[in-house]
């Protein structure tokens, strides 16, 4: 729910005889509970604007989020004002389905719409009254022709705080009628963690607090990280809601985020006549071969199990596992194909057989929603990194593995042995070709990374190479025990300064390393490398004994022959930007480092920068 975003779009106006009682003060917001609503009015002359939910890897749109607008001249600066005086004038039960078949009718008007999720706020308190929300809502979709399993209702923990048990009663029944449920504005409440747990929802939408400045705060993305990877193993997508700046973009996609919403991606749209069904500038880079063989591993090794529809019952369940004895789980997908969760044989067996069934009882029984026997499961997208797969599959308590999608759609299932084999694979491959004293890959993953980043266009790549100055003399006074100790440090400070999705490091071997970005600023970067070498410089002095460090210097012999003094440890660092929309052999770019090789060692700060550009 954006209320600030909100508020941004919505212009000024003045009263509508909205309240069958007298309403006092021209524009002016009242909570006496005699001021009933005009329902009716005001969802004629109010309308809705809805902001894309886009995918990370893809740009693809997602679902959108309903978002009211034009209640200012009713007398409500913000929709949390209007469902607060709804609710204390006794009506929110019944306003809010009528907003909901406002929002479908604009929603269903768009053929683009169509294949995607409607995201509706739900306020809750209506929950356990007489005219309990629930009762209306499915037959709505119903009759505007959507599956529950296309619309996401939305509900924030604001007036949740409680958790009360009527409060989960609705929500569990509101999921087994098929409707998607997101926890929104995660990490403003108390109970939120609680209500994770208990409902397990299809989306969690990470409250904005925690995702602005989180390309500055380690502890915001920290949090992002720990949310995300907790929502995966539970199988919630997670949403990045609130996102303003590219920054702020990268950071949340580095965190594992899945979806995301906001004004970088594009502002709430005030009008559906042709919305985009895809975003250019929030498609993820892609390349490598790399990458793609990690993927030929997991699809090889994908289970084609049998699934059936959320909307199945109890009896085509039981002849699905009639006809497919050896099946011992089966996925439970949405209209959307989507997954919904895991169905064990077990489960039902240990229902349907545990006696006290009449034969009426048994009937019944077989009639019933398959929905209440849906456990959750780890998702992940196939282009998931084999690495994270591991991470989520060990996070989850007694997971019989991991369900597969790609863009969202149910893809396979990957058994917890399949898991394992691709890990090893990827191990015995990566041993092949990695350093043996710093564990950093050596110059055939280099090579490859420097071949497939530099024709790939689409945006910027900037290769860095870093020598260490003096490391001879160093080497040569104090053995090649200490020189190795360098060698390791340097590789740590790396893994510890370069990171996040679209780097790389590298060890060419000896004093020299390789470093690679796929997008990212120059200046930020450059900035980065910097501090990265400040704090080498800083570390290494202790490799040294004290009389060394108090001068400064050591005396050794150069590769001529000749006694000299030497600076301490240090490194010099080459950078060269290449633009989007250029590409370059790898012995272009080799040829463009080696001649800021000499310029890194002469410059003042020991960083030579270059942007590349076609004569």
């Amino acid at each position: 729910m954006l209320i600030g975003q909100e508020v941004l779009q919505m212009g000024s106006g003045h009263m509508s005889p909205l309240f069958a009682a007298p309403f006092p003060g021209d524009g002016q917001h009242v909570h006496e509970e005699s001021c009933a609503l005009d329902i009716e009015t005001l969802v004629r002359e109010s309308t809705y604007a809805f902001q894309p939910i886009v995918d990370f890897s893809t740009g693809v749109v997602y679902g959108y989020e309903a978002l009211i607008r034009n209640i200012e001249p009713f007398g409500f600066k913000t929709p949390s004002a209007l469902f607060d005086h709804a609710n204390a004038s006794g009506q929110l039960p019944e306003l809010e389905p009528a907003l909901l078949r406002k929002a479908l009718d604009i929603f269903a008007g768009v053929l683009t719409a169509r294949g995607t999720k409607l995201f509706f706020n739900l306020d809750g308190r209506g929950f356990g009254s007489e005219m309990d929300p629930r009762t209306h809502l499915a037959d709505i979709l119903e009759e505007k022709g959507f599956a529950p399993s296309q619309v996401c209702l939305e509900l924030s923990e604001r007036h949740q705080n409680d958790y009360s048990d009527i409060t989960d009663h609705a929500l569990n029944d509101l999921r087994r009628s098929g409707f998607l449920l997101a926890l929104d504005d995660f990490g403003q409440g108390f109970s939120e963690l609680r209500m994770m747990h208990d409902l397990g929802p299809d989306y969690v939408k990470i409250d904005r607090f925690f995702l602005k400045g989180i390309d500055t705060d380690p502890r915001r993305k920290l949090f992002v990280t720990t949310v995300a990877n907790l929502a995966h193993v539970l199988g919630a997508r997670v949403i990045a809601e609130g996102v303003e700046t590219e920054r702020e973009f990268k950071s949340c996609r580095e965190a594992g985020c899945d979806l995301v919403q906001g004004f970088y991606v594009t502002p709430p749209l005030e009008k559906m006549k042709a919305p985009k069904l895809f975003y250019d500038h929030v498609r993820a880079p892609v390349f490598g071969n790399k990458r793609k063989e990690e993927e030929g591993r997991i699809r090889a090794e994908l289970m084609q199990l049998p699934t059936i529809s959320d909307g199945s019952s109890m009896s085509q369940l039981m002849d699905l596992f009639v006809s497919n004895q050896n099946a011992q789980l089966v996925p439970v997908l949405d209209s959307n194909q989507e997954p919904r969760g895991l169905i064990h044989e077990s489960d039902l067996k240990a229902y349907l057989y545990a006696g006290g069934f009449g034969d009426e009882d048994y009937k019944a029984a077989l009639d019933m929603p398959l929905r209440n026997f849906v456990r959750s499961c780890p998702i992940a997208d196939i282009d998931s990194n084999a690495d994270m797969l591991l991470v989520t599959f060990a996070s989850s308590l007694n997971s019989d593995g991991i369900i597969i999608t790609q863009n969202f759609r149910y893809a396979g299932f990957l058994s917890a042995t399949s898991l394992l084999k691709i890990i090893h694979e990827k191990r015995l491959e990566e041993a092949q070709d990695q350093n043996p004293l710093t564990r950093l890959p050596g110059n055939e993953a280099i090579n490859r990374f420097i071949a497939e980043a530099a024709k790939t266009r689409s945006t910027d790549r900037h290769f860095v190479y870093f020598d260490f100055d003096n490391f001879k003399p160093f080497n040569d006074t104090y053995g090649y025990r200490q020189g190795d100790r360098a060698i390791i440090l340097f590789s740590e400070l790396m893994q510890r300064y370069i990171s996040g999705t679209g780097s790389f490091r590298g060890h060419v071997g000896g004093d020299d390393f390789f470093a690679g970005y796929i997008n990212g600023d120059q200046t930020e970067i450059a900035s980065t490398l910097l501090t990265l070498k400040r704090a080498f410089k800083l570390d290494v002095e202790s490799f040294y004994d004290q009389a060394h460090r108090e001068r400064g210097f050591i005396e050794a012999t150069d590769r001529f022959g000749a006694t000299r003094m030497f600076s301490l440890l240090d490194c010099s660092i080459s950078m060269l930007t290449l633009p989007a929309g250029l590409s370059l052999t790898p012995a272009q770019v080799n040829a463009e480092i080696a001649a800021l090789k000499k310029l890194a060692k002469r410059s003042d700060d020991g960083l030579a920068v270059k942007t590349y550009q076609e004569d």
